[in-house]
Order: structure tokens, then sequence, then C-alpha cells
């Protein structure tokens, strides 16, 4: 009873936070909107609608931006600094895990159209990722960043699903997930909480790592669970 009715309080707080997240967000490009009219009011219709198109077009562009750089901001300021970790629902840590949570789900419709690009490599670390080197990060669903690290050199494909997070009864368990240097995780493919996946390792298209897995450097895993298939040349 305790539960529903503390989900219930969280839930109506979270909706009304997405309201103004997305609304301080909404602000820029509002007022470049408004500008727009106010600058346009004397022009002949053709060019007004040109003028007030291109502004809304850009306007959607600097939300996504703004709610990029609220999040991380947000993110950078309350990433905890935890390792493996088990506790229940009903914790402190639950709730602050929860709240980054929210705010990355805010995010994410962003990140989705900016992927791969310097802007999401920029919020994936201010939320506590680890990226390396001459990185190549192509996904947009990686939960939970600053329990994420990926080596140098790696390349994470197009919805590559990496959660460092599961639920056990009534507790919530995170666990660092580390990709070495030089791997490669492809297309679609699942890395699952706890797992480590040493250098030069290949992860096929649509495999789905169970957790707590450990791939040794070189070796090449497919298949859903996800089993070594060969060892690199």
């Amino acid at each position: 009873m305790l539960w529903k009715i503390t989900q219930n309080v969280l839930t109506t707080i979270v909706v009304l936070y997405t309201a103004i997240h997305w609304g301080i967000a909404c602000i820029p490009g509002i007022f470049l909107v408004l500008y727009t009219f106010e600058l346009t009011n004397e022009y002949i219709l053709f060019y007004r609608a040109t003028y007030i198109g291109i502004s809304l077009g850009l306007a959607y562009v600097m939300w996504m931006l703004a709610t990029i750089l609220i999040t991380s901001i947000l993110g950078f300021i309350f990433k905890p600094s935890i390792d493996n970790v088990r506790v229940p629902f009903l914790s402190f840590t639950s709730v602050r895990w929860a709240f980054l949570n929210v705010i990355d789900r805010l995010a994410k419709p962003c990140v989705h159209h900016m992927v791969p690009s310097w802007i999401t490599d920029f919020y994936y670390r201010a939320l506590g990722c680890k990226i390396g080197k001459d990185c190549f990060v192509s996904s947009d669903r990686i939960n939970d960043p600053y329990l994420v690290t990926i080596g140098d050199n790696s390349i994470i494909g197009s919805k590559v699903i990496i959660t460092p997070h599961l639920a056990e009864k009534n507790d919530l368990v995170l666990s660092p997930i580390t990709i070495g240097n030089n791997c490669l995780i492809g297309l679609g493919a699942q890395i699952n909480p706890g797992c480590v996946i040493g250098d030069g390792a290949v992860i096929a298209s649509r495999a789905i790592v169970p957790k707590y897995t450990n791939i040794p450097a070189g070796e090449v895993w497919a298949g859903i669970p996800a089993k070594k298939i060969k060892k690199k040349n």
C-alpha cells in the first residue's frame, strides 16, 4: 500500500516536472518565432509564411538542443558516484536513480535525432559516461550513462541497448558495464548489467548478452542469449 501511494505521488510530480523541463526548453524557440512574426508583419503572405516556417523548424531544433543542455547540466550535478549496489526501491539511492532516469528519458527523443554527433557524446559524458578516444556512438539507448565505460576506438551501433540496472524482487540492482578498446557492438545488440567486454571483442547484431557476462578479448559472440562463436584472427 505504501509503495502504491509513493508511486502515485512520484508519477504526479514527474508529470508536472516534465511540463516545466520541456517548457523551459521551449523558451528560446518561442522567442524566435514571436520575433519572426513581429519582423515579418508587413511582408507579403508568401515571404511571411516562408520565414515563419523556417523559424518554426529552427525553434524545434533549439528545443532539442535546450533539452539536451538542461538535462546535461542536471545530470552532471546529480550523477551519483556508485559501483555495484543493491538497494530497496524505497531508498534514497533508488529515488535519485529514478530522477536521473526521468530526465534522461525527457532528452531521449532529442538524442535520437542527434546521434551520432559530438552533441550526444557531450551529453553522455555530462551524465557520467566514460567514452574513450575516437569512439563512434550511434545509439540513443545508453541507460544510466554514469555506470557505462566505453574504451578507445570502439563502435556502438545503432539501436544498441546498454542497461546497467535491473529489478530483482523488491530491490534495485545497479551494476556497471565496461566495454574495452577496439570493440564492435552490432546493430540492435543488448548489453545487460554487470557485463565486461574485453578489448577487440565483437558482439553481433541483435545479440543479447546476459547479465554479468565476461567476454574475453578478441572473441566474437552472437545469438540469444549470446555465446562465443569464434576467436578473432
